[in-house]
């Protein structure tokens, strides 16, 4: 009996996987796309360097994110970004760019290198501080990124996944009712790279 039950779950979890899976593979091809540089040169050319490397033409703009998401996960590792001290000023391109080049970074980093990512691939990505939840309790302060697709908000924090690990997507292209109690008192405060609108 206790093979069924955990048999079930398993299949459970196959089945609301593969639902969240369509769900971004939908909005993400079917959002509206309006490729943006940073505006910086040295990072430009990185970002455009790295998406040459991990992306083909044929790719759908869902199997590009995930691309980013999992070259994010797969290559970096969580650290001081020593290279985004060589610009003078702390924003979200040396941040992206230390991270591209470096591999080492914190939550702004990730989020950083992610969004200027997306954003070159079309999507209206961009940062948000706010609070998410330690995994001992309580909460800390955090970056992560948004995509914004028909006024809707979706979370993609290749950090967090990165700390959990095994190749998990819980914080990829989920609504913060979808995540419950991971962020608290997020404020929009978009510092590194801010929305389209």
């Amino acid at each position: 009996m206790k093979n069924f039950f955990v048999t079930c779950a398993a299949v459970l979890l196959l089945l609301t996987s593969s639902a969240k899976a369509t769900d971004a593979e939908y909005l993400l091809n079917n959002a509206e796309l309006n490729p943006t540089s940073t505006g910086a040169d040295y990072c430009d050319e990185i970002v455009w360097q790295t998406l040459n490397q991990i992306t083909t033409e044929n790719m759908t703009t869902c199997d590009k994110v995930r691309a980013c998401y999992d070259y994010l996960v797969d290559t970096c590792s969580y650290g001081d970004n020593v290279l985004r001290l060589d610009f003078p000023e702390d924003n979200g391109t040396a941040r992206a760019y230390g991270m591209l080049v470096g591999h080492v970074g914190a939550c702004d980093d990730y989020s950083c290198a992610f969004a200027a990512l997306t954003r070159a691939i079309g999507l209206n990505c961009y940062t948000v501080y706010g609070q998410t939840a330690r995994a001992d309790g309580g909460y800390t302060g955090h970056i992560w990124c948004v995509i914004a697709i028909d006024g809707v908000e979706y979370v993609f924090d290749p950090q967090i996944d990165d700390n959990i690990g095994a190749n998990v997507y819980y914080r990829f292209c989920v609504t913060y009712d979808e995540t419950p109690g991971s962020y608290y008192d997020s404020e929009v405060r978009w510092g590194y790279f801010e929305p389209f609108y």
